[in-house]
């Protein structure tokens, strides 16, 4: 009796987890990529500011020599599937604007650990008219090791490498993981401790040196939030270290969609989600596109 208990549980087990990766594959392998816009609050230079970001999530084959996308062919042991997420953020400051951008990628399978969504790779850019700023992130088996190009004269061009413990996390990666695409990462209520890299924008503001900080991650509880008129059900996610406080809300009703975040006097809120091939959208006649995601 208890055999055949156990057996029920675990075809049920693999039923649910077979279904959920069915359903990634048939949503995001599409040919078309997730594109939300928000209304940003932005704090900088001790100021709210108002601005606008675009989250943009679209899977492709990443190369795992050269870590760039592949566009020609390659060996299949030389390449991942990965969900990329494009974050972008863009406000004024008095005369001039800020242009950031964040790219994550993360493999959709298992690659060193047990759980899907592994960062790979993190790119970063902001660019002012006093000057742009290059980072990029790789972690490994034993270290993350990364590279900065700054216009300021006491950053330069240098590289950095730490230590990688058992639990490390990226934030900027985190937007990627409680969306839990390919199910459950925490039940309701429930936390983990993690080693935590704070978003590379974060350290560019602060001007600080790279380090990890211990993090404990909430998925907290649900709520009901307004979006665009209506209310959805959201699952409350908030993250805290000696580095900062963090709230997301993540619309509890698949695809998930980052519903808004409250990040140490910054904010935003989603205008709206698009699903588009957006790469083929480029002409004159396009710009209708942005008028739908009601971004300048």
């Amino acid at each position: 009796m208890w055999i055949v208990f156990f057996v029920i549980i675990i075809v049920e087990s693999l039923t649910t987890n077979r279904s959920v990766a069915q359903d990634f594959y048939s949503h995001w392998g599409d040919g078309r990529a997730e594109i939300s816009s928000y209304h940003v609050n932005q704090s900088h230079y001790g100021e709210s500011r108002e601005g606008y970001g675009v989250l943009i999530f679209v899977t492709e084959d990443l190369n795992t020599n050269t870590m760039v996308k592949v566009e020609s062919p390659i060996p299949s042991e030389d390449l991942v599937y990965v969900l990329k997420l494009n974050n972008v953020l863009k406000f004024k400051t008095g005369i001039y604007d800020y242009s950031i951008m964040t790219s994550v990628f993360s493999t959709v399978e298992p690659r060193l650990g047990e759980t899907p969504f592994e960062l790979q790779k993190l790119s970063f850019s902001s660019q002012e008219w006093c000057g742009h700023v290059f980072e990029d992130v790789y972690p490994s088996v034993g270290d993350i090791r990364g590279n900065l190009h700054s216009y300021f004269e006491h950053e330069g061009t240098q590289k950095w490498e730490i230590e990688r413990p058992h639990n490390f996390e990226s934030e900027d990666h985190l937007l990627i993981r409680i969306r839990e695409l390919k199910g459950e990462w925490l039940k309701l209520g429930d936390s983990v401790e993690l080693n935590l890299l704070p978003s590379l924008w974060k350290f560019r503001v602060r001007h600080e040196g790279r380090k990890l900080f211990n993090a404990t991650v909430t998925k907290r509880a649900l709520e009901q939030i307004e979006v665009s008129g209506e209310m959805k059900q959201a699952v409350q996610w908030h993250w805290k270290s000696d580095h900062g406080e963090t709230l997301v809300w993540v619309e509890q009703a698949a695809p998930h969609r980052i519903l808004g975040w409250d990040d140490q006097g910054s904010s935003a809120k989603i205008i709206k989600t698009i699903r588009v091939p957006y790469w083929q959208l480029n002409t004159n006649v396009h710009e209708s596109f942005r008028e739908q995601l009601g971004i300048p």
